[in-house]
């Protein structure tokens, strides 16, 4: 029997990774036009899961390496800012202005 090969992955690769989708992500959330809304919501939420995913591989695998899960936590943390923003935009843009608009986005209309 042997012993289970150990993973030999950087957790700097797919920190990165979680950083970089994760401001994709946010970029979209912020400046969703309406009429390309369904485009927007369904981009952004993909990479927004795409690096929601790196950043928690990232984490599996630092162990008690800082510099890869400082950038992994940030990652995480750009991508629920930007599911917040997404979320937000949506709600505004499918309920007519219910809600106030969002401050990021004076051009948002209903």
């Amino acid at each position: 029997m042997t012993a289970t090969p150990r993973d030999h992955e950087p957790p700097a690769a797919p920190a990165s990774v979680a950083v970089v989708l994760g401001c994709i992500a946010l970029y979209l959330g912020l400046l969703m036009p309406a009429a390309e809304l369904t485009q927007h919501a369904v981009l952004g939420g993909a990479f927004g899961v795409v690096g929601l995913l790196s950043g928690w591989r990232a984490l599996a695998i630092a162990g008690r390496r800082r510099g890869p899960r400082f950038w992994a936590w940030t990652g995480i943390v750009i991508v629920g800012l930007a599911f917040l923003a997404i979320a937000y935009q949506v709600v505004f843009i499918l309920t007519g202005g219910a809600v106030p608009a969002p401050f990021w986005s004076p051009y948002a209309t209903p």
